[in-house]
Order: C-alpha cells, then sequence, then structure tokens
C-alpha cells in the first residue's frame, strides 16, 4: 500500500460525491451537514448525538489529512463516548455512519476482555474481528 506523501499541499475534496486518489487513498472530506443528513435517514431522534458526531467526523478526517502533509503542526485529537441505556441508537448510529464512510466496523464486548492468560477474550480479539470486517486490509482497519 502506498501512503500519502508527507509536506505536499492537500487537494482536499469538499464535494461528497466525488472520491479523489491521494497517493493511493481516496480521500473525501464529508461536510457535517451531508453526515448529519445521513444518519436523520436512518436514525430517527438522536439530534443533539447525531450533530455531535458530524462534527467530530468531520474534524478527524480534517485532522488525518493535515497531519499528512503538515507533521511540523500537532492537532490535539478528540474522542467521543456515546453513553445511553439500551435501545437508544448508539450502535446504529455508528453502523450507519461507518456505512456512509465506507470503513469497517466491528463491535466488541468489553466485559468479556481479560488479561492473555486468563479466562475470557484477549484484546488482540478485537483487532481480529476489526481485520476479517476490512478483508483483512491494514490501511482500512
Amino acid at each position: 500500500m502506498s501512503k500519502i506523501q508527507k509536506g505536499k499541499s492537500p487537494e482536499i475534496n469538499l464535494e461528497p460525491e466525488m472520491n479523489q486518489p491521494q497517493n493511493g487513498f481516496k480521500v473525501t472530506l464529508q461536510k457535517p451537514s451531508k453526515i448529519k443528513s445521513n444518519l436523520d435517514i436512518h436514525v430517527i431522534g438522536q439530534d443533539g448525538a447525531k450533530k455531535a458526531i458530524a462534527v467530530a467526523v468531520y474534524n478527524h478526517y480534517k485532522r488525518i489529512i493535515h497531519q499528512a502533509y503538515h507533521s511540523d503542526v500537532e492537532i490535539d485529537k478528540s474522542n467521543i463516548l456515546l453513553i445511553g441505556s439500551t435501545g437508544t441508537g448508539k450502535t446504529l448510529i455508528a453502523k450507519t455512519l461507518a456505512r456512509f464512510l465506507s470503513v469497517p466496523f466491528a463491535i466488541a464486548d468489553a466485559t468479556t476482555l481479560t488479561e492473555a492468560g486468563y479466562v475470557g477474550e484477549d484484546v488482540e480479539n478485537i483487532l481480529v474481528r476489526l481485520l476479517q470486517v476490512s478483508n483483512y486490509n491494514i490501511a482500512a482497519a
């Protein structure tokens, strides 16, 4: 797999319908409004969560693109923790988002994880599942 070359100016495509190759990668920067619109089609309610996730995904891709070309400036990473009762749409939002962005998605139950050598599941099994879902494409995983 080829990697994005550092130091070159990024050519960022803001049009959601068009994919633009970037040295072996297709980079499409979806606007938050387009991401939320797609989530609105599949997920009922949870407008606050959908807006926050749409902005976070947009910023995530901007950060990745920026770091690929400007390694001298570091942009802080932000994370999202989805908390809610069973059946509120957390998993549906994540699955829908993964499908919309064409990225692999794997679910793991953290309560079964144990240290290697003990009864239970190893953390590595989560990565194995992600690799399986991505057809063993490490860059996609």
